[in-house]
Order: structure tokens, then C-alpha cells, then sequence
């Protein structure tokens, strides 16, 4: 068994066929399924069932994830160990995204980093479950770190890094009946509101919070919620740095006091991130004036 079999294995798993894991790994197609159908022949076993347009792991291929993974992160402790000793940062980090962050230049944060650090490089992915994907992607261990967005900065599991804090406000239409007031959750039974997909920080808040809203749309686009309360189709929970991209469009706090929304960066608490994956919680923390790297663990 060699770890690069392992790699075309994991890449199988998260890409979920043979074209995409190719591309990932910068592999050729055949190499990659090659290299799998050798992992089976050895292991005995069929790790893939394979159908035409994706590939679904088997009884045993589920089984090996977990300990594929944890081979390939000693292999990296490795490597990551010896940089450390000759005074080296170099690295792939893999990171969860989120797909609406008005508060930060996170464009400008990566550009940084990468003048600074060249030979740190990210991987970024973006789960169309949200944040639920991320916190989902660093428990089984696909995701080094990812960003997290949410009312509270604990998360079961999982060590989190403050970058910036904001609210969360109500954006609507200038004439409506809540513009610009304070509202409580009273006020939002009935109310036409613009929700985002399950999974999503805000839609988790909305659901505790606001179960009498009258939900008439999903969108995945804070701008566009944005756009679409300014227009009175709806009312909008959004963060503030988004609501000041339409100057024109009312807004309030929630009353009794303001709900907070802070963005995270985090990393399974079981897990030591990698000198990489060190350089990027500071590059991130480093922005919203907490260089130090104030951290929160929940295990």
C-alpha cells in the first residue's frame, strides 16, 4: 500500500469521481484510477461502486476513510516537523469557505499571505450546506480549517479563532411597518421574510429565534436578500456590513439587545494545525486586531 494510493483514495471520496480527483491531484484520469483499482486488488475489496456519473463508497471504502486520513495527516506531522527544524512554512492547507463575507478582504488577506508565505498554498472549498458543511468538514477531518459565521463562537469540538464581529440587523423596504425600528420576534409572525438554505448560520438563527416568520423565498446571496427587501418582497436578516452595500435600505437591531455575528476561523480541538495552517489563523485574526490568535476551545 503507498500513500499515493491512499491520496487518489481520498480524493475519490471527496470529489466523487475519477475526472475531478485527476484534477485535483493533478493526475491524469487513468492514473488515478489505476492507482485505486490497485488499493482494491491489494485490500481485497471494492472500496468504489462505480456508476456512471459518480462513484459511492462500499461498506468497506467507508470504513477506511477515517484511518486514510489520519495515515496521510502523520505523513504530514512528518514533513511538517522537519520544515519546522530548518526553519521553513511551506504547505497545502485545505480551508472551508463561505460563500457571503462582506466584513473582511479576504481576497486581500490570501494576496498577503501569499507575498509573505510562497510556498504556503490553499485549497478552498465551499460546501453548499454552508456552514453546517464546514463544521461538518472538520470533524471527519476534510478540512484542516475552515471559516465558521454565527451568533456564538463555540462550536462542540472544534478550537475557533474571533476574526471580526458585527450584527445581525433587519433590512426592509423604506415603507414598510418595521422599517428602522428595533423589532422582536413578535413582530416577525406573519411577516414575509427571505430565508437562506438550511444549514446556513442566519437560516439556524432564524429557526430558533423567528418561527412565526412567513418564509416566501431561499436565496444563497446576502446582496441579493439585500436587493430583494429593498424592493418590499420581503424582510431580510443580514449582517450590518451587508446591509451598508444599499445606503438607501432601512435597517434595525433586534430588540432587547443586538444579536451578535462573529466569523471564525477554526480547527478540529483534537487537531494540532499544521505550521501552514498556523500562519493562515494569524493572517485572518491579524485583521480583525487579534493577532494574537485569541482562541475559544469546546471539546
Amino acid at each position: 500500500m503507498e500513500l499515493r494510493q491512499i491520496e487518489c483514495f481520498l480524493a475519490c471520496c471527496d470529489h466523487r469521481s475519477f475526472t475531478a480527483a485527476a484534477r485535483a491531484l493533478n493526475l491524469v484520469q487513468s492514473a488515478v484510477s489505476t492507482s485505486v483499482a490497485k488499493l482494491e486488488h491489494e485490500l481485497g475489496t471494492r472500496l468504489f461502486d462505480r456508476t456512471p456519473r459518480t462513484l459511492e463508497l462500499t461498506v468497506a471504502g467507508r470504513a477506511m476513510v477515517a484511518p486514510a486520513r489520519t495515515l496521510l495527516r502523520a505523513r504530514g506531522d512528518i514533513v511538517d516537523a522537519i520544515d519546522a527544524a530548518r526553519g521553513e512554512i511551506r504547505g497545502e492547507v485545505v480551508i472551508g469557505n463561505l460563500m457571503n463575507i462582506h466584513n473582511i478582504d479576504l481576497a486581500g488577506i490570501i494576496a498577503d499571505l501569499h507575498q509573505r508565505f510562497p510556498e504556503v498554498t490553499l485549497q478552498m472549498r465551499q460546501s453548499i450546506s454552508g456552514m453546517a458543511g464546514n463544521v461538518a468538514g472538520l470533524r471527519d477531518n476534510s478540512l484542516e480549517l475552515a471559516l465558521l459565521a454565527g451568533i456564538s463562537s463555540e462550536f462542540p469540538g472544534i478550537t475557533t479563532h474571533l476574526i471580526a464581529e458585527e450584527s445581525l440587523v433587519l433590512c426592509t423596504a423604506p415603507g414598510h411597518p418595521l422599517a428602522g425600528r428595533p423589532f422582536r420576534a413578535a413582530d416577525l409572525h406573519g411577516v414575509r421574510f427571505i430565508d437562506f438554505p438550511p444549514g446556513w448560520g442566519i437560516r439556524t438563527i432564524a429557526d430558533e429565534l423567528f418561527p412565526g416568520r412567513y418564509p416566501v423565498i431561499e436565496v444563497a446571496d446576502q446582496a441579493f436578500a439585500l436587493e430583494l427587501a429593498a424592493k418590499d418582497f420581503g424582510v431580510a436578516l443580514i449582517p450590518l456590513s451587508v446591509a451598508r452595500l444599499s445606503p438607501g435600505t432601512p435597517f434595525a437591531d433586534y430588540h432587547p439587545y443586538p444579536l451578535p455575528w462573529r466569523l471564525c476561523v477554526g480547527h478540529a480541538a483534537a487537531r494540532t494545525p499544521s505550521n501552514a495552517a498556523r500562519t493562515v489563523i494569524a493572517a485572518l485574526t491579524a485583521h480583525g486586531g487579534l493577532a494574537d490568535g485569541q482562541a475559544h476551545a469546546d471539546s
